[in-house]
């Protein structure tokens, strides 16, 4: 039996020359034009599929993921009065707002999107999360960036929780209701979820790989209300009570003169001929989480000729998601588009490098004489130095344009000899899918501290009072007192 168990597993790597059958080798849909009349099912599922929102009288929220079309002129509360795009109707005055505020989500697997949710919970405490017009994501920050822009405050309030395309509630925006989902041990479940004799057919002998997997793990967790993916989250499901989300990754088929960067939005797919409506989520964040090494790319069809796009970890060009804000700001960069308040809000879980090397004479492990270990080092490297590069570049543009940058990041707690321990211990957690319980409410309490630090550095900073009075525009009335002490 140990015998016949052996030739097995060593047979296994030979079926991956099956893996050529062309299925499952990209997720997006051509983008169809719109019938007249309704199609019959039987005959023609696919575009029936595509008008499910129009014959249910449920909008497409598919416009939440523009960087051309970003509502910063309309407060939060008036963003679900008119859901009609084609009207020309002006806002109502007190719709009116002058602010633009975009909030950045760093990469770092679970820890960046428990450290993301805790600080966004902060913000809220203060009042500044609903004038976010804009959420950027990169990677794991993607996970709490995606369930923000799906969720809403009040699931019985039907004008601010708007029904979905396929009638699944909605989730809360709750700590008791997010914090568990993001602390499953989805590497676990992913594991698992390998071993379903489906995906063990289409792993082996299809184009369908572990980053496949993954995606319908994180659906099956965090963004879907049922087993068999019926009710799954897609693009036209987010919310217009929420800003605009910019899932981020990185165009590994660019070539020399284009552009790196790929943000999931509706112009983009149109360009491919693509319908991002009908796109999953899950798959989207998995492509700005797809770690090389660790998952393969994410790949789309352009539909426009026999070519693909593969995707794969946003943080290989921007690990903070802050290139997505500039291309928004660009347009409300003019003195007459009525901008009067510019913040960018960056939440960082930046993990200092420290991988005590200097400390030994030989570096390598068991594993080492087998793959280099290195590579993890060097990449780190780079996520450090592009790092610096993009909150050097969005310095540079928030003071040409008069503007404020919160950088939220906890590589500043080792100044305070109090909190120091605590920045110590956030840097031992690895950029991962697992996370402990005990790390989790670490960074839950370092989002508490950093948010109310740096709120009172910027509000009793007597240097700069334009950086000040720009946030005090956005404080509630009912938020904490912040002492200059």
């Amino acid at each position: 039996m140990l015998r016949a168990c052996f030739f097995v597993l060593l047979s296994l790597p030979a079926l991956a020359g099956c893996g050529y059958i062309p299925f499952y080798s990209y997720n997006n849909v051509e983008l169809k034009e719109p019938l007249l009349t309704v199609p019959r099912p039987v005959e023609n599922v696919y575009r029936a599929l595509s008008l499910r929102p129009q014959l249910t009288g449920v909008q497409s929220g598919v416009d939440k993921a523009s960087l051309v079309k970003v509502p910063w002129n309309i407060t939060a509360a008036c963003r679900t009065k008119n859901l009609n795009p084609l009207s020309l109707a002006p806002a109502l005055d007190d719709c009116q707002d002058r602010n633009f505020v975009a909030l950045a989500i760093s990469g770092g697997g679970s820890r960046a999107a428990i450290f993301g949710a805790a600080v966004m919970f902060e913000l809220q405490r203060y009042g500044l999360l609903e004038h976010v017009d804009l959420v950027s994501c990169v990677s794991g920050g993607c996970l709490t960036a995606a369930y923000y822009a799906l969720s809403c405050d009040d699931p019985d309030d039907r004008a601010a929780c708007p029904q979905t395309t396929n009638g699944a509630k909605r989730y809360t925006w709750r700590k008791d209701e997010l914090y568990p989902l993001l602390e499953r041990r989805l590497l676990w479940r992913w594991f698992g979820n390998w071993f379903w004799p489906s995906n063990f057919l289409k792993f082996w002998f299809t184009h369908f790989d572990r980053t496949d997997i993954m995606a319908a793990t994180l659906s099956n967790n965090l963004y879907d209300h049922s087993i068999l993916d019926n009710n799954q989250f897609r693009f036209r499901d987010l919310s217009p009570a929420r800003p605009n989300l910019a899932i981020n990754t990185t165009d590994a088929t660019a070539g020399a003169h284009g552009a790196f960067q790929f943000t999931f939005t509706p112009e983009k797919f149109r360009e491919l001929r693509s319908d991002l409506d009908r796109y999953p989520i899950a798959n989207a964040v998995m492509a700005s989480a797809s770690f090389p090494g660790a998952f393969n790319y994410v790949t789309l069809r352009d539909f426009r000729e026999q070519r693909y796009i593969h995707l794969l970890d946003g943080g290989a060009y921007d690990n903070l998601g802050l290139s997505a804000i500039r291309t928004a700001m660009k347009p409300t960069a003019d003195e007459k588009s009525g901008v009067e308040n510019r913040v960018v809000i960056v939440i960082d879980a930046y993990m200092a490098l420290d991988n005590g090397l200097a400390k030994i004479p030989e570096p390598r492990s068991w594993t080492d004489y087998i793959v280099d270990s290195n590579f993890f080092v060097a990449y780190d490297t780079l996520l450090t130095s592009l790092r610096a590069t993009q909150i050097t570049l969005a310095e540079e543009l928030l003071q040409k344009y008069q503007g404020t940058l919160l950088h939220i990041s906890w590589e500043r707690l080792d100044d305070d000899p109090e909190h120091a321990w605590l920045a110590n211990r956030l840097n031992r957690i690895p950029t991962s899918f697992n996370i402990s319980p005990k790390n989790a409410e670490r960074l839950r309490q370092a989002a508490k501290i950093l948010v109310q630090k740096k709120l009172k550095a910027v509000l009793c900073n007597t240097s700069r009072p334009a950086d000040a009075q720009r946030i005090r525009r956005l404080l509630s009335p009912a938020a904490p007192p912040i002492a200059c002490i």
